[in-house]
């Protein structure tokens, strides 16, 4: 059976559909340096694209691979130290070892540490203030393995230790978002949308072609799978996609852009909200009692449509907005200006 191409795997754990990803280069995240990288560069560690196999290449160090990978017999363990993109509260940790199979390091574990004064490399690496939050744990080959995390403490950067040696392809992390809202400007309009201000996309009818995630990601897209696409549908309904908001806030001004979507973006969109604080399951999505805020627009091609008069139930408060695309199709962001 064919599968799109969004690198999601079906059996992972709640903690990585429920929070953000911190750490990825699409969020900012960096690789600070590290013990070594002989085969294969730290920065890959942190690449938001999916690891990829090319069983033909080889670069002047050996076989090229799409991860981090240091070279043999290191007698203790290699380690890099990696700033978060977003600072928050760290629920579980996502190791990928994709491709390494005689290559991957049996064990690893993290350390974390909190410092907001941009701290170099240097300091980091000498630092005593280190807190492991994942003790040494078991890898397997070639494979995702997924562990919780269970500290409430909010993070700035981490120590990934692998043992011995090896190589890990990608190193995902997923947590909370920690923002400061009393720091706002009393009537600023923030996209609390955005993963970076803690919005987290919780459900969808569909993502086969581009993960759900990446219309909340910042910047606009870069290309037509850096965005939300749906794949044909062959008979009645639509697609749609729900964001839990990272503060409650009352919608002022929409966003929906469609960029790189010229031939398959979806004719026509209405977007709805409402204040809910239980739980939100994809069965009982259709019960709830969602209030309009845009009704049925038409949709173009490759263009940011931007909604601010449409808008209705524009003094309420909500905690989660839907996206409903007709009949199906691809949007690359949603932007949702609140005030607080």
């Amino acid at each position: 059976m064919a599968h799109g191409n969004t690198g999601e795997d079906p059996n992972a754990p709640q903690f990585t559909k429920e929070f953000a990803e911190l750490l990825s280069d699409k969020v900012g995240g960096a690789v600070l340096g590290c013990s070594d990288q002989w085969f294969a560069a730290c920065v890959n560690l942190i690449k938001f694209a999916p690891p990829i196999w090319d069983a033909e290449k080889f670069v002047d160090t050996g076989k090229w691979m799409d991860g981090w990978e240091t070279k043999r017999h290191n007698p203790e363990y290699d380690w890099c130290i990696l700033k978060l993109g977003m600072t928050g509260i760290i629920k579980g940790f996502e190791i990928d070892t994709s491709y390494f199979t005689g290559n991957y390091p049996p064990f690893a574990s993290v350390e974390a540490i909190c410092d907001d004064s941009s701290p170099t490399f240097k300091k980091l690496s000498e630092s005593k203030d280190w807190e492991e939050i994942l003790v040494k744990s078991d890898l397997g080959s070639s494979c995702k393995n997924y562990f919780e995390c269970k500290s409430e403490k909010r993070f700035t950067h981490l120590r990934f230790k692998i043992y011995p040696d090896g190589g890990v392809a990608r190193l995902r992390v997923y947590g909370q978002v920690v923002r400061d809202w009393s720091l706002m400007i009393k009537g600023e309009l923030v996209d609390l949308a955005a993963i970076e201000n803690g919005g987290i996309v919780t459900l969808c009818s569909d993502n086969f072609y581009g993960s759900k995630n990446n219309i909340i990601m910042p910047g606009r897209s870069v290309n037509m799978g850096d965005g939300w696409e749906t794949k044909r549908r062959r008979g009645p309904g639509y697609d749609w996609l729900i964001v839990k908001l990272g503060e409650t806030g009352v919608i002022q001004r929409v966003e929906v852009d469609t960029n790189w979507f010229k031939g398959n973006f979806p004719t026509s969109c209405t977007i709805q909200a409402i204040a809910h604080n239980g739980e939100m399951t994809k069965e009982a999505v259709d019960s709830l009692k969602w209030s309009e805020v845009l009704p049925n627009t038409p949709l173009a091609g490759h263009t940011r449509h931007f909604f601010q008069k449409e808008l209705t139930n524009n003094t309420s408060k909500f905690t989660h907005v839907r996206l409903n695309i007709f009949p199906d199709g691809g949007v690359s962001r949603l932007r949702i200006h609140c005030s607080l």
